[in-house]
């Protein structure tokens, strides 16, 4: 037995307008962006772990990327 019919019957129907997007279909957004106007695609991009690995080898300095690039030996290197 349900105390307060009307209450569960408006409770119900907002439920059933957030799962079947009644005001996403009623008010369509122009362009599919958020807040900061970055579009799904750039914000995929940007998360990709490509991305982050460029991102932090840029944050290197210059001294830090060559003590790197030298201390690191080739296996042509070791070969000969």
């Amino acid at each position: 037995q349900i105390a307060d019919p009307e209450t569960c019957d408006q409770m119900y129907e907002s439920l059933v307008r957030i799962h079947t997007n009644y005001y996403k279909n009623k008010y369509p957004r122009l362009k599919d962006t958020n807040f900061t106007g970055v579009t799904v695609e750039d914000c995929k991009m940007i998360l990709s772990t490509d991305i982050l690995k460029q991102m932090e080898n840029m944050k290197k300095g210059p001294w830090r990327k060559l003590r790197e690039k030298f201390s690191a030996k080739k296996p042509e290197e070791d070969s000969q």
